[in-house]
């Protein structure tokens, strides 16, 4: 049994391990060019395009689930070799384990690479960016590995149950995806505390060091020197001081650097809550476990579904 789950699935898995290392071949040869240049102007425009392979990376666990995934049951249902396979000794959940278990090795082992290699490659990049903001932050790290692992998961069992494979990869396509971004927004932030701090406010412009706060910024506002909350700086008392002291309202025709140069003589500054820099990682071990565990509930499901529902 093992021996037919590896020859029906060693044509994708061997076309995934020569991209993959293509991948890291060309992320190898170029990461001693990028070292020297990254935070210059003289980043060439090839290493600038190869930070697309992030974008590749996001999509990996989605291909991974559709074309892997949903296939991977749906397609013996559809041609009725299920049966034939269930006649020959091997009970249901043997067959199911081995075709899963083959199958979930060799996307460990493509996400694992090239999430480990990309990682690598992106330290100079990450000096000088935010690793931590959502789109970088699933394209490094552990969390792509975990994501794959739930993508096959959920296309094997939207495969036993929908037994059509393109209909069963739209549905792991579409259930990826709205999984995959409502975890993103709404449960990533919470998974640790985030920090509270405080920078140069932002109001009329970014000012110097206000990029310190290097981490993904879940929410900010200004307060004035007393820590009172500014809905409006030229509105209430805080627009009454700009005109008093500086001369500046809403129609004074002030330029962008008169209102900065303003606002902080008079102690405006951001309240911001954020993840910095340094949670990254433990939000990616967090992310990757939660994700995991949703693969092995899912993995359950199909095996319950396997066994209870298809004839």
């Amino acid at each position: 049994m093992s021996w037919l789950a590896w020859r029906q699935f060693r044509t994708q898995a061997l076309l995934a391990a020569a991209a993959t290392a293509a991948i890291v071949v060309t992320l190898v040869l170029t990461r001693d060019r990028l070292a020297r240049v990254a935070g210059t102007e003289d980043i060439s425009t090839a290493l600038d395009s190869l930070q697309l392979l992030g974008t590749a990376l996001i999509g990996l666990p989605a291909f991974v689930g559709a074309f892997w995934g949903a296939p991977l049951i749906a397609r013996e249902l559809e041609t009725g070799t299920h049966r034939l396979v269930w006649t020959q000794s091997v009970t249901r959940g043997r067959w199911l384990a081995i075709k899963l278990a083959v199958a979930a090795v060799a996307a460990v082992a493509t996400a694992a690479l090239f999430s480990a290699t990309f990682t690598w490659w992106s330290v100079p990049l990450d000096q000088f960016g935010n690793r931590v903001g959502t789109a970088n932050f699933g394209q490094r790290g552990v969390a792509p590995v975990a994501y794959a692992l739930f993508a096959l998961a959920l296309g094997t069992l939207m495969g036993a149950i929908i037994r059509r494979t393109l209909p069963a990869m739209a549905a792991t396509l579409a259930g990826f995806f709205v999984v995959r971004f409502t975890f993103q927004w709404v449960v990533r932030p919470r998974l640790r505390a985030p920090v509270i701090a405080s920078r140069p406010s932002n109001e009329f412009g970014v000012q110097d060091g206000s990029s310190a706060l290097n981490g993904w910024v879940l929410s900010s506002h200004p307060v004035d020197a007393a820590g009172r909350a500014v809905h409006d700086v030229y509105a209430g008392e805080f627009g009454r001081q700009m005109a008093r002291v500086c001369g500046i309202t809403i129609d004074s025709g002030s330029s962008e650097g008169e209102r900065i140069e303003c606002i902080n003589r008079l102690g405006l500054t951001d309240i911001v809550r954020l993840h910095p820099d340094n949670h990254f990682w433990g939000l990616q071990i967090r992310e990757a476990i939660i994700f995991t565990l949703l693969a092995l509930i899912l993995a359950g499901v199909t095996f319950w579904w396997i066994k209870r529902r298809i004839s």
